[in-house]
């Protein structure tokens, strides 16, 4: 794929991405992303790298962590030779990420039926909370 000329300022990147200039240079310095420069020396970015940014920033949205994109950096820069290395790094990654949806799905599960539980309780105020509870619960806690 040709690279086209860089030509985006990093204000402009900034709002084009939704990342802070702040964390535009933290990924500079952690190499994830290596802007060009202008006689000036201002960074400046091409559309591969405004590109690149947004899957960065999908990757730490699912909680991929920075020493694990700088290991996907370090292979991708080298080309086509480590393609199954980058495969298994985001099969492991989409595993993890299904581990996640799972727990916050047992989570979510969880929390849904203690509003029912206080939801019921509202309704039932004759009987305070604890005690309400416990009666929902009778067969857990034998």
């Amino acid at each position: 794929m040709e690279k086209t000329t860089p030509q985006f300022k990093m204000k402009y990147v900034a709002e084009k991405t939704g990342l802070s200039e702040y964390t535009l240079r933290y990924y500079e310095k952690e190499g994830l992303i290596v802007p060009a420069r202008s006689a000036n020396n201002l960074r400046l970015y091409s559309q591969e790298d405004v590109a690149w940014l947004f899957f960065i920033e999908h990757m730490r949205s699912t909680d991929m962590s920075i020493k694990d994109l700088k290991h996907f950096v370090k292979l991708r820069r080298n080309g086509t030779e480590y393609e199954t290395e980058l495969l298994d790094i985001l099969l492991q990654h989409r595993q993890n990420v299904r581990d996640k949806l799972a727990k916050y799905q047992a989570n979510l599960e969880l929390l849904d039926h203690k509003i029912d539980i206080y939801t019921d309780q509202l309704k039932n105020r004759d009987q305070n909370l604890y005690d309400y509870f416990v009666t929902l619960n009778a067969d857990k806690f034998q």
